[in-house]
């Protein structure tokens, strides 16, 4: 080897300008733009990345939905459907459980008026029974404040003469007679009072609709002579054994009578003019 090979540097030893290692600057620019063009292995790519659901887009037009969005919302349409939607006026059954029941409203007292009425009608039964039978009466109570008994019409005219001439009632002044037409049967109604002692009764009987007839009192108490006249008149009860039963308020020609639930004036209109 020549004295010049050996004074001449290794060419491998010694680095070149182009291999050299940069400098602190260069190397931190080269360092900052690699990282700049490569992602992150921890870092998703931008176009996978999903806005949050309370972000709008920039352009202010709601952004396309995913294909995973768009079949969740279809598989969630039939549960909603299928989930029965409670209606505007049920309440939920807790709140139904926990309301108290309603308080049922007592009775109120029995009517010391009332009660004393009966037990007044009940030794007017006792009375009549002892001398007519058991079967003549037929129903005890009050009518509001006064001791009401009701008897069979067969025995009308004899209960009425028998409490008449009672020393314990002397029922002789017959104050009110009056009839009322009921769906199935016309009710006749007195209301007597004793003059001599105090006593105040009411007493009922009942006929049929059909062929109404109850017996007379005229034998018993005369004045009720016009009264059986206005009830044969206006609601069709015959009075058997009554001296002079006619017409009172409406004439002869009449057809019906008034008072009868049905009583259909047109009715009697179109029988009595011959009109169709």
């Amino acid at each position: 080897m020549s004295k010049e090979t050996q004074d001449r540097p290794n060419a491998s030893a010694v680095p070149s300008s182009a291999s050299a290692p940069p400098s602190g600057e260069k190397a931190d620019a080269e360092a900052k733009a690699v990282a700049d063009e490569k992602p992150a292995a921890d870092e998703k790519p931008a176009a996978d990345e999903k806005p949050a659901a309370d972000e709008k887009p920039a352009d202010g037009k709601p952004a396309a939905a995913t294909p995973a969005q768009e079949k969740s919302a279809e598989e969630a349409k039939p549960a909603a459907a299928a989930k029965p939607a409670p209606s505007a006026g049920t309440k939920p059954a807790a709140a139904a459980a926990a309301r108290p029941a309603p308080a049922k409203k007592a009775p109120p007292p029995p009517d010391p008026r009332v009660e004393a009425a009966k037990a007044v009608a009940e030794q007017i039964r006792d009375v009549i029974a002892a001398s007519l039978g058991q079967e003549a009466v037929e129903e005890v109570g009050a009518a509001h404040h006064t001791p009401m008994v009701r008897v069979r019409r067969e025995s009308w005219v004899e209960t009425v003469d028998l409490l008449k001439r009672h020393d314990d009632w002397k029922l002789n002044y017959l104050e009110l007679m009056a009839g009322t037409d009921y769906p199935n049967y016309i009710e006749v109604v007195v209301y007597i009072q004793s003059t001599a002692l105090g006593h105040f009764v009411c007493l009922k009987t009942r006929t049929p609709r059909e062929n109404a007839e109850i017996p007379s009192l005229v034998s018993v108490h005369p004045g009720v002579n016009w009264e059986e006249r206005e009830i044969y008149d206006l609601l069709g009860v015959t009075f058997t054994g009554h001296p002079d039963l006619r017409r009172i308020m409406m004439w002869d020609g009449f057809e019906g009578h008034p008072l009868r639930k049905d009583y259909n004036v047109w009715a009697a209109k179109e029988d009595t003019d011959g009109t169709d």
